[in-house]
């Protein structure tokens, strides 16, 4: 867990930490809208048998359900705080920002941060600060896994590198890349 006791100050905010963390360990790793429905029933079933003076219902609504998000971003990036994002506007207000310094410093990426969009950069950047986090981001070519990706890491104050594959690449080239990237982790500015 990335939370802080200072900030679970309620019982509430506890079941619903307790709801996002289950989420992002059993969820996430569904592949089918069938699974993650069973799952969500599940989870909303032992919510209310557990925890019968919250109401969680407002999570798992099938039309304008409410933000249930955890993440190190909930203010700003500069502040990494993990708490509960209040509302996909603070959101979106806090990754536009996000975007804005990111296109300052890098080439410009052009996303449109639409809610899962929001939602994938959250749970990229929890990966990403996570010890050992690893994740496979599978989807159709252009959907944007690696622009969401490139945000989650620059919001991290991560570097991201990448090879760059071509017809007369070889174990030598890769090599030499890995010799790279191994000098630029273990280097202290």
């Amino acid at each position: 867990l990335s939370a802080q006791a200072e900030q679970i100050t309620t019982g509430e905010k506890f079941v619903h930490l307790w709801l996002h963390e289950s989420e992002r360990v059993y969820g996430d790793r569904l592949v089918s809208i069938d699974d993650l429905a069973k799952y969500n029933q599940l989870a909303l079933g032992q919510a209310r048998k557990l925890f019968q003076q919250y109401s969680v219902d407002k999570f798992y609504a099938k039309e304008n359900s409410e933000l249930l998000i955890f993440c190190h971003f909930c203010e700003s990036i500069e502040e990494p705080v993990y708490d509960q994002i209040l509302g996909v506007g603070n959101l979106g207000r806090v990754l536009s920002g996000a975007l804005e310094q990111y296109n300052e410093t890098n080439a410009v990426m052009d996303l449109v941060l639409f809610e899962d969009a929001m939602k994938h950069v959250a749970r990229c950047s929890r990966i990403i600060l996570a010890e050992g986090g690893h994740a496979m981001l599978v989807g159709v070519g252009g959907s944007g896994k690696q622009s969401l990706a490139r945000l989650a890491a620059f919001i991290c104050q991560y570097t991201v590198m990448q090879i760059q594959i071509s017809s007369t690449y070889n174990i030598s080239d890769l090599k030499d890349d890995l010799k790279a990237m191994y000098n630029k982790a273990g280097l202290r500015e």
